[in-house]
């Protein structure tokens, strides 16, 4: 019987040069549309981190105000007979889900300059200057802030706690700013804002160094870190800076605010309505 073999033959045929460049193209066009769509979503969810960090602070000062009658000032003993001195964010640790870390430096500190915790509350996700973790280069385990409180709503450091809602809110509770964004660190690191101190390196107005609200300058439109003013607030969203509210509610303003809109949403009983630039 005569025996028959089926040989089947396969060729392949590799990718031209030119088919390969081709395919670049198409790779490097698709890679060029898809990154700033991812773009735009991170800064959507860093946006929202961040509205979101603002509202907690905010809505933090009505327990506070609930619970001690009294808000606290810039920096003080707080209630006015307590034994630690301390910023507003030392004294809203309690109220934001960090009491072991406030205990912890009542135990070990005689105020809040000590400020070795890392606080997620208290980063903003898009602030340029701010490390993921807080953590400045000091030389000692302290940590930052990408927010600022109104200094103009507590009152002047080592002052008694005086501040109330709403008896010291007299233009509204919706129309004064509570908080706002700024930078962690000016000028490289030069200036740095840490949550246990109050204005870095910035001694312009009474009292010492606070003054980034004290000014009433409208703030800086996402500078370069390198050209950031330490005594000047700073928006490192792209035509807005966010602000959270005495009412507990957070808004995006525009970077275009003028200078008196801006000072009458800040000063809380200036008696003057806000511009329509709001």
């Amino acid at each position: 019987m005569p025996r028959f073999t089926l040989t089947l033959a396969r060729r392949w045929r590799g990718f031209t040069l030119i088919e390969l460049l081709v395919v670049i193209a198409i790779i490097a066009i698709l890679i060029g549309l898809l990154l700033p769509a991812v773009q735009k979503v991170r800064q959507a969810a860093a946006r929202m981190t961040s509205m979101n960090n603002l509202k907690q602070m905010s809505l933090a000062l009505h327990n506070m105000n609930d619970t001690n009658g009294v808000l606290p000032s810039a920096v003080c003993h707080y209630p006015a007979n307590g034994p630690m001195n301390g910023t507003v964010q030392y004294f809203m640790l309690p109220f934001i889900e960090q009491n072991n870390a406030y205990t912890a430096m009542a135990a070990n500190h005689p105020d809040s300059w000590w400020c070795g915790y890392p606080v997620k509350t208290y980063l903003s996700p898009s602030d340029p200057t701010g490390p993921p973790n807080g953590l400045l280069d000091t030389g000692s385990p302290r940590y930052g802030t990408s927010y600022s409180p109104n200094e103009y709503v507590f009152g002047q450091p080592n002052t008694a706690p005086t501040a109330n809602i709403p008896r010291t809110l007299p233009d509204g509770t919706s129309n004064t700013i509570s908080f706002t964004e700024r930078y962690m660190q000016c000028n490289s690191s030069s200036s740095q804002y840490f949550w246990g101190e109050t204005g870095g390196w910035c001694n312009r107005g009474p009292g010492g160094s606070i003054p980034m609200f004290y000014s009433l300058t409208v703030p800086q439109a996402q500078p370069q870190p390198a050209a950031c003013d330490p005594c000047r607030l700073q928006s490192p969203n792209p035509g807005v800076i966010l602000v959270g509210l005495m009412d507990g509610s957070v808004r995006g303003v525009a970077n275009g605010i003028s200078a008196t809109t801006w000072s009458y949403a800040v000063q809380p009983n200036d008696g003057q309505p806000l511009g329509s630039n709001w």
